[in-house]
């Protein structure tokens, strides 16, 4: 299967309109990652949306950081939740073909962020 670029702004602008998701976005531009099947991310993304969106008492915030070396997505929202759910085992498989990590950060009763973090590769200089 052929590698597409995939812009990250973009795709969430697109998840964001379809699921019609309460949110405010924050979103850095040039966050591109080469990807072969989309489908697996377009879940993850969902998944970490519906996750926090379970748990949260406000509009979550979706924010899209573009770095020198990662790109990182970020989803936090205030919640008086205090037992998270843990992370489905599936979600860091699926994002292995990405290159990317998930990772959950909270305080109870407080807030709840789950972030994504994609490496980018590196150019072999030659």
């Amino acid at each position: 299967m052929e590698k597409e670029t995939i812009d990250l702004r973009n795709l969430m602008l697109m998840i964001k309109e379809k699921k019609g998701v309460d949110c405010t976005l924050a979103l850095e531009f040039d966050c591109k990652i080469e990807v072969e099947n989309i489908d697996p991310l377009i879940k993850v993304i969902n998944y970490a949306i519906n996750y926090i969106h379970q748990i949260a008492n406000q509009p979550m915030q979706i924010s899209l950081y573009a770095g020198f070396s990662e790109h990182t997505l970020v989803f936090t929202a205030f919640t008086g939740t205090t037992d998270f759910p843990s992370i489905s085992e599936n979600v860091s498989e699926a994002l292995l073909p990405y290159n990317a990590t998930i990772s959950f950060d909270g305080e109870a009763g407080k807030f709840a962020q789950i972030k994504l973090t994609f490496q980018k590769e590196k150019k072999d200089s030659e």
